[in-house]
């Protein structure tokens, strides 16, 4: 396989912003260009983004239509209505989904949820579900995560006496469904100040607004109905759905977080417990590489209920029994999607080295809950962008990764003759098409990458935000960057550099023998780090490098040390590091 050097960019800065805020803050400088190159240049914002408190939320009341949901929703708490909340089978939706429901159900209302299963109805507000909530007596549906494209389920609910409130924060089309009310921060025109929310943050607003409405109308006294119990539930579901972790959503992480690591609902704990969490500190890592998986493991391969019915549980036991049917589930996601991955893998390397700027693979049989899955392993393994479809009964439906800079969304577009449906973002998109069409779908897709991905997009890129010297590399800088937590989309963990130190030692380590534990020395000072899967990239000892990392303390003894990302020489003034 061919390899790739690495290239470094390093953030630029006002160096008058950063001599103000070094004046100003007791910050390492390290910290401060971080904080600089990210737009937080007055000890105000510095103090803001350190410290993220629930005070600075937004305001709910700015989103678009929230007065008429609440409107509706607190006439439906209060008449005892039969409400619906019909979510999403992924982690998102499934949090957006428990998050309303839970507060629904203790104002008083009489709810019900419905999570829609990937196989039979697809994402989203489904006519014929809409028909059956009809019959069953429900009189009002809240979507969580879908409905703001369900022009024809909500014309027919409204024709059948429901009626519908949108909470969802999908890209919209140019006219919204004709529902009671449409919450979507991406309205064109909603003015509230951070779009970014997720279902779950969406819906914590929606129990905000409805709160304060029932209090103001008197039928819920004023300080009832503490909403901080949620908030482990939006933690989990902001970070799930990749939205970036700035402004609102990193208030609502942090504090959500805190209540998972402190006090977390009995679902969650059982959760972390079959994750081998119990006992360990939740990051907003350990969210996304643990708990996510396993609550998006049953929608991907079947009935996402028990999911729902582990983050809504009330007793440890019924949470303890959910949480194990979710981790089989996990388990068999893991075999189903290697086995569609070594296929997909074999498939693509079977022709040799990539010839096109795109990897393509479509297997007859392969599981559409993981596609994607293998999607992304492509990508990783070839570093271009990489479609995956599976094809059952004539119909195959993809998932697509992409590169910075290559719009996968807008490439489907382009693509749309070939497709019955698509959908998706500039990283990420879905599609269906009908076996017959996939030879030319693959065509079109190959020759519009290779005249468009350019040499720049495939290069793996390390971004540097701060150079220091090894004698900064303090606990009290680890503690510093510490700070800067939750770390995920938006908000990266911060990559220092050092220049110039001689690679003293290495050792190989880990069961696989493919991390390396490294020491360097400027002169003066030695430092020891560790490099996760770079045992295939080291230099020589002796040699003279650069090395990028991340800062971190040792668990045994506190002291600090470097998580290295990245080493390149100095002699060849190139990355030492190749992807295979």
């Amino acid at each position: 396989m061919e390899t790739r050097t690495t290239r470094w960019v390093v953030a630029a800065v006002a160096e008058d912003a950063v001599a103000e805020l070094l004046r100003t803050s007791d910050l390492p400088q390290a910290v401060v260009r971080t904080l600089v190159a990210r737009g937080i240049t007055s000890p105000q914002q510095a103090e803001r983004f350190l410290t993220p408190r629930l005070a600075d939320l937004n305001d709910p009341g700015a989103l678009r239509d929230m007065d008429l949901a609440v409107a509706r929703l607190a006439d439906a708490v209060e008449a005892r209505e039969p409400v619906c909340v019909y979510g999403d089978y992924d982690a998102d939706g499934l949090t957006a989904t428990a998050v309303l429901a839970d507060f629904l159900q203790v104002a008083g209302a009489e709810v019900t949820t419905f999570v829609p299963d990937r196989m039979t109805d697809g994402y989203g507000l489904h006519p014929t579900r809409v028909r059956e909530l009809a019959a069953q007596g429900v009189r009002l549906i809240v979507t969580v995560d879908c409905g703001v494209r369900a022009h024809e389920s909500v014309r027919l609910a409204s024709e059948l006496g429901v009626d519908v409130v949108v909470i969802d924060h999908h890209a919209p089309d140019p006219t919204m469904p004709a529902a009671v009310a449409v919450v979507d921060p991406h309205r064109p025109d909603c003015a509230f100040p951070f779009p970014d929310l997720c279902a779950a943050g969406l819906a914590f607003y929606t129990a905000g607004a409805l709160r304060r409405a029932l209090i103001d109308r008197g039928f819920l006294a004023e300080g009832s109905l503490d909403l901080r119990g949620l908030l482990d539930l939006v933690a989990v579901g902001t970070v799930a759905d990749m939205v970036p972790l700035l402004a609102d959503n990193r208030i609502l992480v942090a504090a959500g977080l805190k209540r998972l690591n402190e006090s977390p609902r009995p679902g969650l704990a059982a959760l972390k417990a079959v994750s081998g969490l119990d006992g360990k500190p939740a990051t907003a890592g350990t969210v996304a590489f643990a708990l996510a998986p396993r609550l998006n493991a049953t929608g991907r391969l079947g009935d996402p209920r028990a999911a729902l019915a582990l983050l809504r549980a009330v007793d440890d036991l019924d949470a303890r029994r959910h949480a194990e049917i979710l981790q089989r589930d996990n388990d068999e996601r893991r075999v189903v999607a290697q086995r569609v991955i070594d296929e997909a893998m074999a498939q693509v390397t079977a022709r040799g080295e990539p010839t096109h700027r795109i990897v393509i693979a479509a297997g007859e049989g392969w599981h559409p809950g993981v596609v994607g899955i293998a999607a992304a392993r492509l990508l990783d393994a070839f570093g271009r962008p990489a479609v995956v479809i599976g094809i059952e009964n004539g119909v195959g439906k993809g998932s697509c990764r992409s590169v910075r800079g290559f719009d996968i969304g807008r490439a489907l577009e382009s693509a749309a003759p070939f497709l019955e449906r698509f959908g998706g973002h500039p990283m990420a998109a879905g599609l269906t098409v009908r076996a017959e069409h996939v030879p030319a779908l693959v065509s079109h897709l190959e020759t519009l990458a290779d005249a468009t991905v350019t040499d720049e997009m495939l290069t793996p890129t390390v971004r540097v935000d701060a150079w220091v010297r090894l004698d900064e590399l303090t606990p009290e800088l680890a503690d510093a960057t510490t700070r800067m937590q939750p770390f995920g989309m938006g908000n990266p963990e911060p990559i220092l550099a050092t220049r110039n130190v001689k690679l003293s030692n290495a050792r190989i380590v880990g069961k696989d023998r493919t991390h390396v534990q490294v020491e360097v020395h400027d002169g003066s000072l030695r430092f020891e780090g560790i490099w996760f899967g770079g045992a295939a990239a080291m230099p020589t000892i002796g040699s003279t490098v650069d090395v990028a990392f991340s800062m971190a303390r040792d668990e045994r003894t506190g002291a600090a040390r470097m998580k290295i990302r990245d080493m390149r020489m100095v002699e060849e003034g190139i990355s030492a590091r190749e992807a295979e």
